[in-house]
């Protein structure tokens, strides 16, 4: 897959495209040039607050684009479903996207898939979101320094948003329902889905993780 002007194609040997793109910076033009979305894109943008609207109308022209080079197919022209669990779909590939902040991270793969990238919240915030966690992730974030909780705690909610998108739920399962930890390497609860942190070509101060449901 070739990379669009702006777009980071991260370097991985997992079974999947992965694109990294920073609205603020080389791709910015995804914050201007909408005409790629269609009228009820443009509709549902306008639900939000105006920064919340374009950062989502940039995430879904972001991934109209690298499905539109994934699928040799016009970017404008790709049909974007909802499934019953309000998951977009193409009948093509499997894909998902996730934004922080500027930066909107796509994974495109074969097998369904989740991707989650977080920015590493202050301190006060990870300690209040701890409370989300598995019982035994908290307990294994208590263990960990002050100085570095924030960034323990990210990691691990990218892991567990990852998961819970692969699955196809998103967060309209319980988060800590399911134990994925806070090692240095994740545990998948589910047999058929496999959790990998990314960490190849982010910028400092981000976490992201991709899961992929075989």
């Amino acid at each position: 897959m070739e990379s669009h002007p702006g777009f980071t194609l991260l370097p991985t040997q997992l079974d999947s495209t992965i694109v990294l793109a920073d609205t603020d910076a080389e791709a910015e033009w995804a914050r201007i040039d909408l005409s790629s979305l269609t009228k009820q894109e443009m509709n549902y943008a306008t639900e939000f607050e105006p920064d919340a609207a374009a950062t989502w109308a940039a995430g879904r022209v972001i991934l109209r684009h690298v499905l539109g080079t994934h699928l040799d197919r016009d970017p404008a022209g790709i049909e974007i479903r909802l499934d019953s669990a309000g998951k977009p779909r193409v009948e093509e590939c499997e894909f998902s996207v996730t934004r922080a902040r500027q930066l909107v991270l796509v994974a495109v793969a074969d097998d369904p898939i989740g991707v989650d990238l977080e920015a590493v919240p202050e301190h006060a915030v990870a300690a209040e979101a701890m409370s989300l966690l598995h019982p035994k992730e908290r307990a294994e974030l208590e263990q960990v320094p002050a100085s570095e909780l924030a960034t323990d705690f990210v990691r691990v909610w990218a892991r567990k948003e990852a998961f819970l998108k692969a699955l196809s739920t998103g967060l309209a399962r319980d988060p800590g329902m399911d134990y994925i930890g806070a090692g240095t390497a994740p545990n998948s609860p589910h047999p058929d889905v496999e959790i990998f942190d990314l960490e190849s070509g982010l910028p400092e101060g981000y976490h992201a993780a991709i899961a992929f449901n075989r």
